[in-house]
């Protein structure tokens, strides 16, 4: 019967049919009967050229394109949802699920249950197909079966299974029987195993191949930001002895500046006052009194009111440049290290030296460098509590 299934056939024993086979002769001895023990059957001289039914099958259905069309679709890198058709309660399906459990991967598995043997064979996985049309995102599906007669899986050799498989939206993975069993959904699946195990493995295996390059991404990005943090920690860090210093020669020359520009004014201021005075008396000495007198008033409006403009200008000035002086001053010290550790600020610092910035730079139990005014403390972190988070 086995030989028979190889060929697309089933077997099917009937009166007058030709047979060639290979048999042993045996003796019961209580009843005095002899039996003929078959052991092959050849399947060229029973049915003739008809023994190559699955082999034409196969060639004409690759020539029309429909062996190709299911293996032409993706194989998604992570096919989680997955579709099942096989028979309700049997080995293949707990030995598939089993599988599957056993890898810890968030498989969800929607089963469709069909006939695997008979007369109804085809019409029934044909409908489970059907079901899981109504089921979204399915990344796969695998047909699969566990071993049996080679008569029981000579059902699954069906053009029409292989005609709905050509179309079905999703790549199918084949598993039917044992190792050495073929049957017509393996040409025609996008993927063909050996037995029900052997499509859980290949489910895992995709699944972990995904997961071992996503960690290698991971690390090579983590490496990558790694080098790049510290690389900007130390431009950062050459760039705030560089603002300081610069800021605070600014601020030195700025006070020079002022200090020159207050001489300057208060030089001018005197000997303004002094030649408006000195010109005052030259006046006074040369007029009559009345003329004196009126020149006198005139002469001392107009001295009041040039004193009081430039001592106006002089304070308005003194003022810009104080408050220029002032706003220096506070960028300056604003930015001071020592400064900002006198006012109770500190820096901490993860057990390789990252300064942290955030919470999300340490973990529980890490050792901690807390940098202060006059030394270091070294602590350990305990709790982590986010901000908006109650401590308890």
């Amino acid at each position: 019967m086995r030989e028979f299934a190889r060929t697309g056939q089933v077997f099917q024993l009937s009166e007058g049919m030709s047979v060639r086979i290979r048999a042993r002769v045996a003796l019961w001895d209580r009843g005095g009967r002899y039996q003929l023990i078959v052991e092959e059957i050849d399947p060229d001289w029973s049915t003739g050229d008809q023994g190559l039914k699955l082999r034409r099958l196969v060639e004409r259905l690759r020539r029309e394109g429909i062996l190709d069309s299911n293996g032409q679709l993706p194989m998604p890198g992570v096919p989680l949802r997955i579709g099942l058709i096989t028979a309700r309660d049997s080995a293949a399906s707990q030995d598939f699920l089993e599988g599957l459990r056993s890898s810890g991967y968030p498989f969800r598995v929607y089963a469709a249950w069909a006939s695997m043997q008979g007369a109804d064979t085809c019409r029934s996985v044909i409908g489970a197909f059907n079901r899981l049309l109504s089921i979204p995102d399915l990344d796969a599906v695998v047909l699969t079966r566990g071993g049996g007669s080679a008569t029981d899986l000579a059902w699954f050799n069906d053009q029409h299974i292989a005609g709905v498989i050509s179309q079905v939206p999703w790549p199918v993975i084949s598993g039917i029987g044992h190792e050495t069993d073929t049957t017509l959904p393996d040409y025609a699946s996008h993927t063909s195993v050996r037995t029900p195990t052997k499509c859980a493995e290949f489910l895992v295996d995709r699944v972990a191949d995904f997961q071992r390059d996503l960690d290698s991404l991971s690390q090579v990005l983590c490496n990558a930001a790694s080098s790049s943090l510290l690389e900007a920690g130390r431009r950062l860090s050459t760039t705030g002895r560089l603002l300081l210093r610069s800021g605070r020669a600014a601020f030195r020359l700025e006070r020079q500046r002022l200090d020159n520009l207050a001489d300057i004014l208060s030089r001018g201021s005197g000997r303004c006052l002094r030649s408006a005075s000195e010109r005052l008396e030259g006046l006074g000495s040369l007029l009559s009194r009345d003329l004196v007198a009126n020149k006198l008033r005139g002469s001392r409006i107009q001295l009041e009111s040039l004193v009081k403009t430039m001592a106006s200008s002089l304070r308005h000035r003194t003022g810009l440049a104080g408050a220029r002086l002032d706003s220096l001053q506070a960028r300056v010290s604003g930015s001071d290290p020592e400064i900002l550790y006198s006012r109770g600020w500190a820096t901490v610092r993860n057990d390789r030296g990252e300064l942290l910035k955030s919470i999300s730079g340490t973990s529980l139990k890490e050792m901690l460098r807390i940098t202060l005014r006059d030394g270091d403390i070294h602590a350990r972190t305990e709790d982590i509590v986010p901000e908006g988070s109650e401590y308890e």
